[in-house]
C-alpha cells in the first residue's frame, strides 16, 4: 500500500490544469496513489512522483484511457513535472456498489461486464498466461486478446446513472471471461454461496460459455494468490473465498 501525501504539496501543479482550487476532497480509497483528491467536484486528480517504483502504472492509465472512456473516466489532463506525475480524470459522481445478495447493483455490473474492450493492437499489456503462472501450471488457459480490469473491489467501481471501472493500473490483456471470474470472488465475500456467485457471473455471456477446465484452473490459481497475499490483501475475506470458490469447482 502506498501512503497517501498531502494534496497541497502539488497544488500549484494541479492549478496549472485546474484553475484556482476552490474545494478539495481528498479520497481515502485506494491502494496504489500517493495524492488522491477530488478538485472544484470537476476533477479527480491522482498521482505519484515520479521517481516512485510504481510510476509505471500511471503512465499505463494514461494510454490506455482512450480505449475505455465509454466504460471508465475520462482522462482530462496529464502532468510530469516538479518531481510528480498527476493524472486528472473526469470526476464521476457515485458511490460504491453493493455486492451482497439481492443488490440491485448486480444487474449494473453484469450490464457494464460485455462492454469492456478486446485489448488494443500494440499496446504493451501484462499477459494473463503471465500473471498467474506463478499460481497455476495451466495459465495457458488463461490466454486470449480481451482487456481485462481484473481489481472488483468496490472502490474501483462508481455507481450513477450507469456502473463505471476506474483504477486502470494494472490492465491485463486475456480471456474474455476473466472479469467475471475476478467478480466472483468479491461476491462470495459480500455473502454469496459460490454456486450463486456463479451463476450471477453467468449473466455475462463470457463468463457462461468459459472452458469449464479453464475456469477451474483460474479459481484454483485465484486462491493459491490470495493464500500469498494473506494480511496484506484490501479485503481479509477474499482469502476464504477464493478457496470456498476453488473448493466448490473441485466438489460440484
Amino acid at each position: 500500500m502506498t501512503k497517501r501525501v498531502q494534496w497541497e504539496q502539488v497544488r500549484a501543479l494541479i492549478e496549472r490544469f485546474t484553475g484556482l482550487v476552490e474545494t478539495a476532497r481528498p479520497v481515502g480509497e485506494g491502494l496504489n496513489s500517493e495524492i488522491a483528491v477530488i478538485i472544484n467536484d470537476r476533477y479527480f486528480v491522482k498521482g505519484l512522483r515520479q521517481d516512485h517504483p510504481w510510476v509505471w502504472t500511471q503512465n499505463r492509465e494514461k494510454e490506455i484511457n482512450r480505449y475505455i472512456r465509454h466504460v471508465s473516466a475520462a482522462l482530462e489532463w496529464n502532468a510530469e513535472a516538479d518531481g510528480w506525475n498527476l493524472l486528472g480524470f473526469r470526476y464521476l459522481p457515485g458511490r460504491q456498489p453493493d455486492y451482497r445478495p439481492g443488490s440491485p447493483d448486480l444487474a449494473l455490473i453484469t450490464d457494464l461486464l460485455p462492454k469492456l474492450p478486446g485489448a488494443p493492437a500494440g499496446l504493451d499489456l501484462k499477459r494473463a498466461e503471465q500473471r498467474w503462472s506463478a499460481y497455476s501450471q495451466q495459465a495457458g488457459l488463461f490466454a486470449g486478446d480481451h482487456l481485462s480490469h481484473t481489481d472488483w473491489s468496490p472502490g474501483n467501481v462508481v455507481i450513477g446513472r450507469d456502473a463505471r471501472l476506474v483504477d486502470w493500473a494494472w490492465p491485463t490483456r486475456g480471456a474474455d471471461w476473466i472479469d467475471p471470474a475476478c467478480w466472483i470472488i468479491w461476491l462470495i465475500a459480500s455473502g454469496h454461496s459460490p454456486g450463486r456467485a456463479e451463476s450471477q457471473a453467468a449473466s455475462v455471456p463470457a463468463f457462461a460459455r468459459a472452458p469449464r477446465q479453464a475456469v477451474t484452473a483460474f479459481a484454483a490459481a485465484q486462491a493459491a494468490m490470495w493464500t500469498e497475499i494473506g494480511e496484506q490483501a484490501p479485503h481479509h475475506g477474499l482469502r476464504a473465498a477464493a478457496a470456498d470458490w476453488h473448493k466448490h469447482r473441485m466438489n460440484p
